[in-house]
Formats: C-alpha cells, sequence, structure tokens
C-alpha cells in the first residue's frame, strides 16, 4: 500500500514549543483546489496502473480542520470524480488536535470512511497552545477535550501521541496516570521529542533519559495492562514477542524506501513530513511528477541501500534487528547528514527492553522470520 501524507495546510491554531511546521516560511500555507484536484488525478493514474495496489491518504498539517467542512466536501467530490473506477482501493485518515472539530465534520468524515482521528496531547503546561515563549495551554486544553468528547459521541475512536520532552522527565508516572484516565478510545503511544538539542536545550532528551522515562511507568503498566491494555510502545512489544509477526511503524520497518508521499501545500512532493521539514529528499512537484516516478526516484536507492548496508553489518547481528533496522533514516540524517548510520535512539529501545521489559515481564525477545 503507498501512503500519502497529505497537508493541504501549514496553518495551525496552535504553537507547539518542538513543532518545526509553524516555523516553516513557505509561500504556499494552504493547498488551492486546482493542487488538490492534480493529486487525485494522480491517485486515479496510479491505481489504474497500478492494480494490485491501495493508496491510503493520512491528512496531516498543520491543523487540516482549520480549512473546515467545505474543503473536505469538495475533496470528496474530487475523488468522486476523478477516481470513479479506483475509489474503492482509497481510504483516508487524519492526524488533527481536535481543537476546532465540531458536528459540521461529521457527515463527509463519513462520506470519506474516517472513522478515527489520529492526535496528541500533552498536559505538561505551556508545551502546546497558543503564544511563542509561553502557550496558553490552558485554552488549549479545554478546546482538546470538548472536540475529544465530541468526536467520542459520533463514534469516532482516537488514539494519541504523547511527546515527552524534558519537561515530562519529573513526573513520568503523574503522566501516566494522567493520560490512561483521559480513556482514549485507541490509546496513546510514548514518543520521544525529536528535535535539535542547541536549539531547545528546554525540550530535548537523550535516548537513555526515554529509557528511564518508559521504565518508571512500565512496571505499573504491567501490573494492570488489562485495565490501560493500549499503550504503547509496551503493547506492541508485547505482541511481537506473543505472535512473533511484525506490526511496526515506518520509521522501524526498514521498508520505507518505497512506500510514502509527502505533499506540501504548494504541491511540492517529498518523502514524509520530517524530510519535507528539513528540505531533504524533494521528489519535485505533483504538477509536473506522476506518483510512479516519485516511486521510482533515485534519490529512494539510499534508503534501500540502507538497510542492506546495516543488515551486513553489527545491526543485522543484533537480536533486536527485527524490530528496529536501524531505525528512522531521518535519524541518521539528522546527526551525520547521510543514510547510512542506525539511529541514535536504537540505545533507547534495547536498552528499555533489556533493563525493564525483559525483567519485568520473564519473557525474551529472540529474532524470527521476517518473511511471514
Amino acid at each position: 500500500m503507498a501512503t500519502i501524507i497529505l497537508k493541504p495546510t501549514e496553518n495551525c491554531n496552535s504553537n507547539c514549543l518542538y513543532c518545526d511546521v509553524a516555523r516553516k516560511k513557505r509561500k504556499v500555507r494552504t493547498m488551492p483546489p486546482e493542487t488538490l484536484g492534480i493529486i487525485f488525478e494522480r491517485i486515479n493514474e496510479y491505481l489504474t496502473d497500478k492494480q494490485e495496489e491501495d493508496i491510503h491518504i493520512i491528512w496531516h498539517g498543520g491543523e487540516p480542520l482549520l480549512l473546515g467542512p467545505d474543503y473536505f466536501e469538495n475533496a470528496y467530490r474530487m475523488q468522486e470524480e476523478t477516481c470513479g473506477a479506483t475509489k474503492g482501493r482509497i481510504c483516508h485518515a487524519i492526524q488533527s488536535n481536535l481543537t476546532v472539530f465540531s458536528e459540521a465534520f461529521v457527515p463527509v468524515f463519513r462520506k470519506l470512511g474516517i472513522d478515527q482521528i489520529g492526535s496528541s496531547f500533552d498536559p505538561v503546561p505551556h508545551v502546546r497552545g497558543r503564544g511563542v515563549e509561553k502557550p496558553d495551554s490552558d485554552t488549549y486544553n479545554r478546546a482538546f477535550m470538548k472536540g475529544d468528547a465530541l468526536s467520542k459521541k459520533h463514534g469516532f475512536s482516537s488514539g494519541v501521541i504523547y511527546v515527552v520532552t524534558k519537561k515530562s522527565l519529573q513526573k513520568p508516572l503523574e503522566l501516566f496516570h494522567y493520560m490512561a484516565n483521559l480513556k482514549i478510545g485507541s490509546g496513546f503511544d510514548f514518543h520521544p521529542v525529536l528535535i535539535d538539542d542547541s536549539r531547545k536545550k528546554d525540550l530535548a532528551i537523550t535516548p537513555k533519559q526515554f529509557v528511564e522515562f518508559l521504565g518508571a511507568i512500565f512496571p505499573v503498566w504491567w501490573e494492570h495492562r488489562e485495565r490501560y491494555p493500549d499503550v504503547n510502545p509496551f503493547k506492541s512489544y508485547l505482541t511481537l514477542i506473543d505472535e512473533r509477526r511484525q506490526s511496526l511503524v515506518c520509521s522501524d520497518s526498514g521498508r520505507c524506501a518505497y512506500s510514502h508521499i509527502n505533499i506540501a501545500p504548494d504541491g511540492s512532493l517529498s518523502h514524509c513530513g520530517r524530510s519535507s521539514d528539513w528540505g531533504v529528499l524533494d521528489y519535485g512537484n505533483v504538477e509536473q511528477k506522476s506518483f510512479s516516478e516519485v516511486m521510482l526516484d533515485e534519490q529512494r536507492k539510499a534508503l534501500l541501500v540502507r538497510t542492506e548496508l546495516l543488515r551486513n553489518s553489527g545491526c543485522g547481528k543484533c537480536r533486536f534487528w527485527t524490530i528496529c533496522h536501524g531505525g528512522c533514516p531521518l535519524d541518521s540524517w539528522f546527526t551525520h547528514k547521510d543514510f547510512r548510520h542506525k539511529t541514535n535512539w536504537c540505545h533507547a529501545k534495547r536498552g528499555f527492553l533489556e533493563r525493564y521489559f525483559e525483567p519485568v515481564t520473564g519473557l525474551r525477545f529472540e529474532p524470527f522470520d521476517e518473511t511471514r
């Protein structure tokens, strides 16, 4: 399945301290209808040519709901008119901060087949919200709670990412209980903040600090896992060991080379959100390039070569290779300005599994057949 990360706007009604999108100086901040129309033409062209493929569209931003329900109604009409024979192989998902979600979005989300709204949240004061130096988190949090409740009322499930920053490190259990008691439909996921520590020393954390943060929470989660089942990365690791199969996010899969396309508001094409934000892996513009051409771009070979290079080095001999694959290629670029190295977060994954997960659970992770 090809994944299109579609950013119709980079405008946002929040200013998360760690977010790069709000600080970008792109000339076109909101995607015009003409560009959106070309995208659906490209989708139909790709699916017509690739009869065995599906396309997964992730609406992203900025805050996509700022565009209003009419924008999504227009997108639905374009899909119906342009992709008549292929629309059954298009699925939609959306990432939103939920602060402007309203009942007006419900009908068009139903038409697009959206039943889950991915989001993010942080109860730590002044990390998310309006304002630059000290974001208004109180107003933001009230709007999030209202939007979350309304989405649940209409049957949408939600999965929330919690971004662990230096501000989180002093109270891991307090944050865990707060997030768990939100009763989020599809649970929540702890992610480390990915930010340049020279620019944001008050937010950046080290892999060791992330291990210790997770380690403080994990014994409590393990004891109460039936009560709080959907907490990641804990649940995903347990599933991997119990079921001996892969279900990995893109950064750990080692297979993103020929699966992702990011489209910015001006139609410029890149690999993913991170590569677009950093000006890496420029694939041209949707007006000039078909998706088949983008998927065959020579730059993608560097990502494929990276996986093989790491597999044949020390990484391939690590017993955690099948759940890591050297991590996100953009982590390598961030540190080394090339894609040949493993992620600096490798030690966080391995450290957590060896120091906390395996001793607490009594389970041991062993490599398994990746072809299954």
